[in-house]
């Protein structure tokens, strides 16, 4: 991802943090005794809505917008500052929380939820004109909901232990929201299993889809437009230069993603003569969308674009 995208999606961020979530002016729900829990992400916020929806939550990234740099607003800090829990997705990929957890006087828990997921390298270059690629190890592991179910697993232990009062009520509900992620991973690779896996060949605006294709057996080339996606004037030598990667890569069909402009992956595709598939969730769900939601929907754009045939969706996941 550029600095310009970067930039560009932080500002969205400190425009839309809160959108969805509760106020953040008094994080401990003194009637109710309900924890006071802050979540970075908006896949993580989802998780803990599922696992008790009532929970005083303080969601700090937006729908909509990238997860890789954000912005902390003062409702936000006074939220943390008075916060039981703070969940984040860890590896390195809320940067903005070393200074805000110190600032705000945060004295509560904090829960890395992907302890215990099989982490990976980050197998992209630097971008142009950087000595270091942006990442040691790839932050994105909500995009397999098998990681998913770990994460989920780490908060349903967090809140157990903070409220053990309740730990009866969260493991149940842990219980019932992973059965579904379960679902979820066999209807997809009963889906994917339509496909030829020659033919399955991610090529996107962005590089957030990693473990999505190591777990699902996919072709992920996902990085070689995520350096100037965001740019209006990409430069005709920076379309050609990607159009000859697609077309190498043998992909018959590009994927757009729902924090990025897809100007520039319109452009590749028509240079490269594909088509466009649709518009993926990778580091954002959209207003009003769940964590399910998303790779269901993910799922249909790529199986769609590929040529291949859905299996028939549980019930679980209507």
């Amino acid at each position: 991802m550029s600095k310009l995208a970067r930039g560009l999606a932080a500002g969205m961020v400190v425009s839309l943090a809160l959108v969805g979530c509760s106020s953040a002016g008094n994080n401990k729900d003194k009637d109710h005794n309900k924890l006071g829990v802050v979540a970075t992400t908006t896949q993580i916020c989802d998780y803990v809505k599922n696992i008790d929806a009532d929970i005083n939550l303080t969601c700090l990234l937006a729908p909509n917008a990238s997860a890789h740099e954000h912005e902390m607003t003062r409702e936000q800090m006074d939220a943390l500052s008075k916060a039981d829990l703070l969940l984040k997705n860890g590896i390195d990929l809320e940067h903005f929380l070393d200074n805000a957890v110190t600032s705000s006087g945060f004295a509560g828990t904090t829960v890395d939820t992907s302890e215990g997921v099989s982490i990976a390298k980050w197998p992209f270059p630097p971008e142009e004109g950087e000595s270091q690629p942006e990442f040691t190890h790839d932050p994105h592991i909500w995009t397999s909901p098998r990681n998913a179910k770990t994460q989920v697993e780490n908060i349903g232990k967090a809140l157990e232990k903070a409220d053990p009062d309740h730990a009866a009520e969260y493991k149940k509900r842990v219980d019932g929201y992973v059965a579904k992620l379960v679902d979820l991973d066999k209807w997809i690779s009963d889906s994917l299993a339509s496909v030829p896996e020659t033919e399955r060949i991610l090529f996107t605006s962005h590089d957030a889809f990693g473990y999505f294709s190591r777990d699902y057996n996919v072709k992920f080339i996902g990085a070689a437009l995520s350096d100037f996606n965001a740019q209006q004037d990409a430069t005709a030598d920076h379309i050609n230069s990607a159009a000859a990667q697609v077309r190498e890569s043998g992909a018959k069909v590009l994927f757009a993603e729902n924090s990025n402009s897809s100007r520039s992956i319109e452009a590749v595709a028509k240079a490269a003569g594909v088509k466009i598939g649709g518009e993926l969730y990778g580091d954002s769900l959209g207003p009003d969308v769940t964590y399910i939601q998303s790779i269901v929907h993910n799922v249909e754009t790529l199986v769609e674009g590929w040529g291949g045939k859905l299996a028939e969706k549980p019930a679980s996941l209507s």
